[in-house]
């Protein structure tokens, strides 16, 4: 009992002192938070101005501008991205090969530069040199490097300076970049797609194509519903919350002797609520709140305490309270627990960890609490503050919703996607039996046009 009362004083203790954010975005040198009251802050690296300056290095929290109406936040590796709550996005860092997608060739801002004037943006995935970003009409638009054809619009260019849009699909739910040069986007119908780079034979199994130009089917499974990729593996997680790999080397978790290619073998036969890749590993937290790692070890950047590689899943520590964990290039990974705490390991030279120490030159093998800095985890989420009643919920068929009038409907994706959109009268029901499995935001609106929106889950 003293040793519990002891924990929870020194956390209370720490949290007291802590800036609590909303949400963090770890872009592998330097970290954004989003602040509950729509400011931005960040620490690391942020000598390309995605900190808002050019100091090298930023080892404690500096916020980013003056602007307090943010909603969300994304980190690349040298440029930070913005979306505020009227759905404008914005840019700011690093702005080789167009990266920003702010028509110009100039090499980085300190200050945030809107990205077109549509006000429509839901997600970014940042890469290195260049970005996808998905609109809520559930379009993808790309910019920045195209020399593998990132853009997914062929010829083959040095760079795209401003959004292009991927295609004329308008059924994205979803995206993710790799470390290096290759593209990856969701449908609706949980079918995955891919495009740009093959490397490590993330998109084709043949060695003699280097390239897809435009989006292509990978693989027929149609249960996929979120994704990480490394530089030359990617985590891809089903509805039913298992987590399969494919490409080439130790980041995929699945042994030594498979070979590369684009089939997908499972990782371990459990259930993940959160995983992410670096370069050439992987991270990834079970339903059970353990955390694990698996892939390249020469610093122990894995956080097992060891420099051995290891082709499957080792556990890190014995903690089971750990909530998210995200990795990205280079070798510094950073995790939060369920309590808000948050934690990094690996590199610390630019300031990483934000715990006011930076030009560290070794390597941290254990995660590394950060004291004045924590999520607010459990915080909870808008949309369930205005609420109706519907069942079953979760929800595999017929949706009945308790409403005494007749009502439009929307079902949007958890990233702000509309799915689809109709009227429900009084004693009907919604038809969800083909949405795949995953969480929705069912939105409502009645004659005076008051709006409430639910979640529900598909299973």
């Amino acid at each position: 009992m003293k040793k519990i009362l002891l924990s929870t004083f020194l956390l209370t203790t720490i949290f007291t002192n802590a800036q609590c954010y909303k949400s963090i975005s770890f872009g592998g040198t330097h970290t954004v938070g989003l602040n509950t009251d729509g400011t931005l802050w960040g620490w690391g690296a942020g000598s390309y101005g995605q900190l808002g300056n050019i100091n090298w290095t930023e080892p404690n929290a500096v916020q980013i501008g003056t602007v307090t109406n943010w909603a969300k936040v994304y980190t690349g590796v040298r440029n930070t991205f913005a979306i505020k709550n009227d759905g404008t996005l914005w840019g700011i860092g690093g702005n080789d090969n167009g990266s920003l997608g702010v028509n110009s060739s100039a090499q980085s801002f300190a200050t945030f530069q809107q990205i077109t004037t549509a006000n429509n943006w839901v997600k970014v995935a940042p890469s290195y040199f260049f970005s996808l970003a998905l609109k809520s009409d559930g379009t993808i638009w790309a910019w920045g490097q195209d020399n593998y054809n990132q853009t997914g619009n062929p010829p083959s260019s040095e760079s795209q300076l401003v959004p292009i849009q991927v295609g004329t699909g308008t059924s994205w739910i979803d995206i993710a970049t790799s470390t290096g040069e290759t593209a990856f986007a969701l449908k609706a119908d949980g079918t995955l797609w891919g495009w740009g780079a093959n490397t490590g034979y993330l998109l084709v199994a043949a060695s003699s194509i280097y390239a897809l130009n435009t989006p292509t089917q990978i693989t027929s499974i149609n249960t996929w519903n979120k994704m990480s990729v490394g530089a030359i593996h990617i985590l891809a997680q089903k509805s039913d919350g298992t987590l399969w790999a494919w490409g080439s080397g130790p980041g995929r978790g699945v042994g030594e002797d498979i070979n590369p290619g684009i089939t997908p073998h499972q990782v371990s036969t459990d259930s993940w609520k959160s995983f992410s890749t670096g370069t050439s590993t992987s991270f990834g937290v079970k339903t059970d709140g353990t955390l694990w790692a698996w892939g390249l070890n020469t610093n122990g950047q894995l956080a097992d305490g060891t420099s051995s590689t290891h082709h499957v899943p080792v556990q890190i520590g014995t903690d089971s309270n750990w909530d998210t964990v995200q990795a990205r290039n280079f070798t510094t990974t950073m995790a939060t627990k369920t309590d808000g705490s948050v934690y990094y390991w690996g590199r610390n030279y630019n300031g990483e960890f934000g715990n006011g120490t930076d030009y560290n030159a070794g390597y941290y093998t254990s995660p590394q609490l950060t004291p004045n800095i924590c999520v607010n985890s459990l915080a909870t989420p808008t949309f369930e503050q205005n609420v109706f009643k519907v069942y079953p919920n979760p929800v595999q068929n017929d949706l009945f919703i308790a409403t005494q009038e007749t009502q439009s409907y929307q079902i949007y994706s958890i990233l702000g996607v509309k799915i689809s959109e109709g009227i429900i009268s009084v004693g009907n029901s919604i038809d969800c039996s083909n949405l795949t499995s995953g969480v929705y935001l069912l939105n409502l609106t009645n004659g005076l046009r008051n709006t409430s929106t639910q979640k529900i889950l598909k299973q």
